[in-house]
């Protein structure tokens, strides 16, 4: 029996096709039916348009879509022979402002979809969270607009720079922020201090908490998602940031990476048409985001997670709560790093001489996002743009499922939506 589920409340929406056998799912295929049209949207236009047009294909991970254009712009300047260097200043801002937005995402899809679904799964009616969510991702919000004037939708990276041009007074406003949201973390989120947090080791640390995150943590337990949504245990990290380290892992051994092997195809969708591509390594699934950092990045507790339950629900979940903790942290060791007497930016030539492609590859808050652009005198030839969402929730074929669609094999159809919603869900980065 084949049953349609519509998934709302991620950015955009997606419907899931359920092949039930025995009351559990034998097999699912995914489709994104909302077209948007942004790469055709930037076909002719100046290769700065891309500044502000990127931007607004998500209005959650807008800024990482900023970061991968400039990225993707000064490659080409590079590749054109006008390579340009940037100072330490605008390099730890633009890390700055991309670490808020990731931590803002977290704590939307923390407070906002995952403890409420997972209520949902243990019969609770007690938890609610969602104002939790909006708030402490405003407080990240405000931090980045110290720099990037508003959020979302900044344009505020350029090639050669950053327009922001900061203050010890917007240094002082940019920790008070932070120091804020760190403080909602302990109190809200976690129930201990964040150094403490830092230094667990085990997931039986969470034992003696009484908290938004030691809930959670138990309640994913009670419904044995420790024992389920397990995908290829193969994980995909490819920005390079103070925050990530690229590499491809199989299980826990990391291989090198090279963003020129990574490929799109067309996604398997019988039921709906789909306006997604898969997006392949090598011509392989792997699983990005949060729990491939932590494990390329060799994050302790983690790591001791994935030695017990492996890629499971558990582990993706945690993994993120993880990353919140790891970035607040990361956050203010940036801020501390700052020299405001360095330059905002440095100038190169105008874009009219530059015929080039450029490709800019960024961490975004669900994993690597690319964008590739081929310009001819400074206009735009073609763009594309890879998303994390295509590496993990793509439709393929029963013998090649994708990393979600293998996840959600073998589990009830509520317990499927739940491991799909795990990934962190977005439709309008990938539907472009």
């Amino acid at each position: 029996m084949i049953t349609k589920q519509l998934i709302d409340q991620i950015e955009g929406e997606a419907s899931i096709f359920f092949d039930i056998k025995d009351n559990v799912v034998d097999f699912a295929t995914i489709a994104f039916p909302h077209f948007r049209g942004i790469e055709s949207i930037l076909k002719g236009k100046n290769a700065l348009d891309a500044l502000v047009i990127t931007p607004r294909v998500c209005g959650i991970c807008g800024h990482a879509h900023l970061m991968a254009t400039v990225r993707a712009i000064e490659d080409a300047y590079k590749n054109a022979g006008y390579p340009i260097e940037l100072s330490k200043k605008i390099t730890i801002i633009r890390e700055f402002t991309l670490v808020m937005e990731i931590i803002q995402n977290h704590f939307k899809w923390i407070y906002l979809t995952i403890i409420p679904e997972v209520a949902k799964l243990n019969n609770s009616t007690k938890v609610q969270t969602p104002l939790k969510g909006a708030y402490a991702a405003s407080i990240a919000s405000k931090a980045i607009a110290v720099f990037a004037g508003q959020w979302p939708h900044s344009s505020y990276m350029i090639p050669g720079g950053i327009t922001a041009d900061p203050t010890n007074i917007d240094l002082l406003k940019a920790e008070s922020y932070v120091d804020e949201l760190i403080s909602f973390f302990e109190k809200e989120s976690i129930g201990v201090s964040l150094d403490a947090f830092l230094s667990f080791e085990s997931c039986k640390d969470f034992n003696t908490l009484k908290s938004d995150f030691s809930y959670l943590e138990s309640s994913l337990m009670n419904i044995k998602m420790n024992e389920k949504g397990f995908a290829y245990d193969r994980f995909l990290v490819i920005g390079t940031h103070t925050f990530s380290k690229p590499s491809k892992l199989k299980q826990t051994r990391p291989f090198s990476i090279d963003a020129k092997y990574v490929t799109t195809v067309d996604t398997y969708s019988p039921d709906q048409a789909s306006y997604a591509k898969n997006a392949q390594y090598k011509n392989a699934f792997y699983e990005t985001g949060p729990l491939a950092r932590a494990m390329a990045g060799n994050l302790k507790i983690v790591k001791n997670m994935h030695r017990r339950f492996k890629d499971s629900a558990y582990t993706r979940v945690m993994a993120r709560v993880f990353e919140v903790a790891t970035l607040l942290e990361h956050a203010k060791e940036l801020l501390s790093g700052i020299d405001i007497s360095q330059k905002s930016f440095l100038k190169s030539v105008d874009i009219s001489k530059i015929t080039a492609r450029g490709v800019g590859v960024v961490e975004a808050p669900r994993g690597p996002l690319l964008h590739t652009v081929d310009i001819k005198d400074g206009l735009i030839q073609e763009y594309k743009i890879v998303t994390p969402t295509q590496f993990n929730i793509g439709s393929s074929t029963k013998t090649n499922p994708t990393p979600a669609q293998k996840a959600m094999m073998k589990t009830t159809q509520d317990e499927a939506v739940f491991i799909f919603r795990t990934f962190d869900v977005c439709s309008v980065c990938t539907t472009h």
